[in-house]
Formats: C-alpha cells, sequence, structure tokens
C-alpha cells in the first residue's frame, strides 16, 4: 500500500489549532479526557465531533476518540483490515487501534492504560440540546460505567458543536470545494433528465458526478419526481421513466473531505404550470429577502421572521423555511427552522442570536399554495450560505431560477 493516500487532509497547524481550542473548554470543565463517539449513523452526522479532531471518517466508518487533556490521542476503528489505510490517509493521530472485545471494553482499557479510570471524562452520544436522544448504545454507557466505576463520566452536552460553529478559513474552503460538487450535480440533471429516461439513472448520473470530482459516501440525497410532487423529496428514485410534466425536486449535501453542504432545485420536464411558477417565485423572493437580513452582527430571529412575513404575504405555506449549519455534519449551529420553531429557539439560547463571520448553513425554502391541490404539492430551493465580514455570500454559483428542461418529444 502506498505510504500516502492521496485523500482531501487540512494542515496541521489547523489540527493544532482544532485541539488547543478544544482543550481550552476542557480545562473550563475540569475534564481530564473527553470520549467522542464517531458512530457512522445518519449519513455520517453523528462522526463529526470525533472527525474534527481526528479526520478518520467517511465510508461508514467508526472513529471512536479518546481524547485526553494532555498528550496524543487515540483513535478506535471497527476492523484491522482498515488498519493500515487510515494510517496512510492522515496524519492528524498516529495511535490509531482497532476495538477490543466491546467498545465500552476497548476505551475502558485506554483509560486504565492512560490513569484516567478514576478521572473526569466528558463524552458526545448522550442527550444534548442539539440531539435530544443522543446515539450510543444504552448498552455501551452502562458497560462502560461498570468497567470504570471510579471514573466521573458526565455529558459533553453540545461543547464540541458549539466550538464547530464558527468555521476557519481552511474549513470554509473545503466547503466552497462541496458546494462545487453541488453545483455539478445540478448540471448533471439538467443535461440528463428527459422524457423516457428512468429517475434512478439521472439519480446515478448526479451521484456518479460528485464521486468522479472527489465526493465522499455515504451523503444525504433526497429524490422526487411527480407531476405533483410533495416539496419534501423522497429519498429514493424509482425505476419510473420520467415524462414530460414532470417536476423533479431534489435535496443534496455534496460531501468532499468530510463536508457537506446543501442545495436544493427545481426541475420541469417541459413548460411548469403557471401555479408552480408562482410557489418558486415566493421561493426565490424568501430567499432574497433573508440575503438581506444576514451578516455579521445581525439578529437571526429577525432574519428569519422577515423570511416569514414574505411568505405569509404572497398566500403561501411552508413545508419547510429555515437554516441549519454546516459542516461536518448537517443540523448544525446557528439553527432556525420554523417548521421547526421549538427546538430551534432553544437552541438560539446556547449559540446566541447573532450571526458571525465564519458561520456556514444551510438555507432552504420548500413551500406550497394552500389554495392548490389541498397545499400537497409545491417547490423547493436551497443553497448554502458563508457569512463573510462583508455580509451573507452564496457557496453556489448554478442558477437560481426553475430549471426548465426543454422538451422535444415524449
Amino acid at each position: 500500500m502506498r505510504s500516502t493516500l492521496e485523500l482531501p487532509r487540512l494542515s496541521l497547524s489547523e489540527r493544532d489549532r482544532r485541539w488547543a481550542a478544544v482543550r481550552k473548554e476542557m480545562a473550563k470543565r475540569d475534564l481530564d479526557a473527553i470520549v467522542l463517539w464517531g458512530w457512522p449513523v445518519m449519513w455520517d452526522f453523528y462522526t463529526a465531533n470525533a472527525r474534527y479532531l481526528c479526520p478518520i471518517g467517511g465510508n461508514a466508518e467508526f472513529n471512536v476518540l479518546v481524547f485526553p487533556a494532555t498528550g496524543e490521542p487515540t483513535a478506535f476503528i471497527q476492523l484491522p483490515t482498515f488498519l493500515e489505510g487510515w494510517r496512510n490517509a492522515q496524519d492528524w493521530v498516529s495511535d490509531i487501534r482497532v476495538r477490543t472485545k466491546t467498545w465500552a471494553d476497548t476505551v475502558a482499557i485506554r483509560l486504565k492504560e492512560l490513569k484516567l479510570d478514576s478521572a473526569k471524562i466528558g463524552m458526545d452520544g448522550l442527550a444534548a440540546p442539539l440531539d435530544a436522544d443522543g446515539w450510543l448504545p444504552h448498552d455501551v454507557y452502562i458497560r462502560l460505567k461498570e468497567l470504570v466505576p471510579n471514573a466521573a463520566i458526565v455529558p459533553l452536552d453540545d461543547m464540541l458543536e458549539q466550538i464547530r460553529a464558527v468555521k476557519s478559513p481552511e474549513e470554509i474552503e473545503a466547503l466552497r470545494r462541496a458546494a462545487r460538487l453541488g453545483d455539478l450535480m445540478l448540471a448533471t440533471c439538467r443535461d440528463t433528465a428527459r422524457p423516457g429516461v428512468r429517475e434512478c439513472e439521472v439519480y446515478a448520473n448526479m451521484m456518479q458526478t460528485m464521486l468522479a470530482n472527489g465526493g465522499e459516501e455515504p451523503t444525504l440525497f433526497l429524490w422526487a419526481c411527480d407531476p405533483l410532487p410533495y416539496p419534501h423529496p423522497f429519498r429514493l428514485p424509482t425505476m419510473r421513466p420520467m415524462q414530460r410534466g414532470d417536476l423533479i425536486i431534489c435535496e443534496m449535501h455534496p460531501k468532499i473531505g468530510g463536508y457537506f453542504t446543501h442545495v436544493e432545485r427545481t426541475f420541469s420536464l417541459g413548460d411548469p404550470d403557471d401555479r408552480q411558477l408562482n410557489i418558486y417565485e415566493g421561493c426565490l423572493a424568501a430567499y432574497q429577502r433573508g440575503l438581506q437580513g444576514f451578516g455579521p452582527g445581525k439578529t437571526i430571529s429577525t432574519a428569519m421572521e422577515a423570511v416569514k412575513d414574505e411568505i405569509t404575504a404572497r398566500g403561501l405555506g411552508i413545508c419547510e423555511a429555515g437554516i441549519h449549519g454546516h459542516g461536518l455534519a448537517s443540523l448544525e449551529y446557528p439553527r432556525y427552522r420554523h417548521h421547526a420553531i421549538a427546538a430551534d429557539r432553544d437552541a438560539v439560547k446556547v449559540i446566541g442570536d447573532r450571526f458571525q463571520e465564519g458561520m456556514v448553513f444551510a438555507f432552504n425554502i420548500d413551500l406550497v399554495d394552500p389554495n392548490w391541490h389541498g397545499g400537497n404539492t409545491g417547490c423547493v430551493f436551497a443553497e448554502t450560505i458563508e457569512i463573510t465580514a462583508a455580509g451573507a455570500q452564496r457557496m453556489h454559483s448554478y442558477p437560481m431560477e426553475l430549471q426548465q428542461v426543454v422538451v422535444t418529444s415524449g
């Protein structure tokens, strides 16, 4: 095997910046170590904290990280067959090991080696403000408590998520690369969607475009194709040949080096209905209204309430409308989604109600007309936004208007 695998990498100075920031917060909480359960579920969103400190992940890889307040961290992966590959794929962490017995045994053994089995240990994967359920299996937690009974195991809540909310220049560049993948995927849809072509073929072509240009799996890619689609895409394409009059609505989280962006568009095979155009114009108007209110120091809730006012003034209804942070996961900070406002008011309390330079988030507007087909069909639009010193900046360059595919037959 090659000694260096040609996968995306961030610098060692970026690693050192992150480690220092996390250890500063650990000191405030008197934590002797943290354990990050990089669990490959929900499109790998739950590997984000571990991957932030140790760039092991993608392709549904585990990354369970024991990160002490001083000294080198230890990353544990699932299978020995992948050990050499991860040593060659990144240069941030040299101590990479394979799970021993159970995951709880694996972590307990390392804590004992570090003489931290009576220490104060913070853990993610437990219930926290951004994830009220957590993702660590109950039996793993109970077994770990039994193996290190003298350790004080405490939830990290969203310590890492708050640190990750503002992106560094290197992270911003990774996200820009991911956004470019999204633009290429949309162009592929435009160029290959035609009556008679199966939905799954277009979907596959779009995914191939992402992977062929350096993208990474797993990633979220939602799809629906129908004359009157509900404006939240179903997850899977079908074998059905597409027809003139179909609308394609797609939501992608193109991903590279672990970093996700978010883009949505509506495509029409042939001429769309005037009422579909009206809904889509509402999506764009709400989007532009939001951009006017985004910027460093500006109030998140004020900007997002103005978005809702624009939608309401046009007589349209919300399927989804809001912002949520993007980086090594989706649904990061900041979050303010009108379709999940109760949870996100709590998120605002945690992170604050102000945009900050370096925040990156998806801004999605998925709307219906309540007076047309019972409000059960509509259009989607979304892009990834960066907050810069000058204001809000689109990360995408793909055309914003409804994408009408010219159909000559079918």
